[in-house]
């Protein structure tokens, strides 16, 4: 490579040591990014790992706040699927509203179950509305309203058509004797 180097003329070695610059430029400049983007990384796992470090330091805080979250549910109670489109269907019709549902979606997570249906109303009022979310309101803890969407109708004056995502929660077993004891040490 020496001798091929040294065989070129004058014009022809500067461009070449040129373009070697210019490649050693390019790697160099391309390692330091890799070098920054694994530093960043690093440094945002170590956040990460303190930040989990510090939820973990509150597992009694936590476990009192479930406490209170589950006190007075009972085992066994609440809506399951079909208990939730019925009791859906009853708060639109209590509000005077005809709904269109969709299945439901059930998500289990330990002792709980929580049950999501959408549905949606089309040339609602306002008082309507107002209505069926009081009524939904009376069933809580066990139902509750998660995203709610109202758009204009075009054409219809004061009346929307409203998409809602009604969630119940089914307590699936008995409540953890930790979680009772936790109650009373509350109460």
């Amino acid at each position: 490579m020496k001798h091929f180097f040294f065989t070129l003329q004058p014009r022809e070695r500067l461009m070449a040591l040129a373009a070697l610059l210019v490649a050693a430029t390019l790697w160099s400049t391309g390692a330091w990014a890799r070098v920054q983007g694994s530093w960043d990384g690093w440094r945002q796992l170590e956040a990460e790992a303190l930040a989990q470090k510090e939820i973990l330091a509150k597992e009694s805080e936590v476990r009192r706040a479930t406490a209170v979250a589950v006190q007075g549910l009972d085992s066994g109670q609440g809506y399951d699927q079909a208990k939730l489109v019925a009791e859906a269907v009853n708060a639109t019709n209590e509000a005077g509203l005809s709904a269109n549902t969709e299945s439901p979606k059930t998500t289990k997570a330990g002792k709980f179950a929580i049950h999501s249906l959408q549905l949606s109303c089309r040339k609602a009022d306002i008082a309507s509305i107002l209505r069926f979310y009081e009524s939904v309101k009376s069933r809580a803890p066990y139902l509750a309203i998660g995203d709610l969407v109202m758009t204009a109708e075009r054409g219809s004056a004061g009346t929307v058509t409203f998409k809602a995502t009604i969630t119940a929660l089914e307590l699936i077993g008995t409540v953890p004797t930790g979680v009772k004891a936790a109650e009373e040490a509350t109460k």
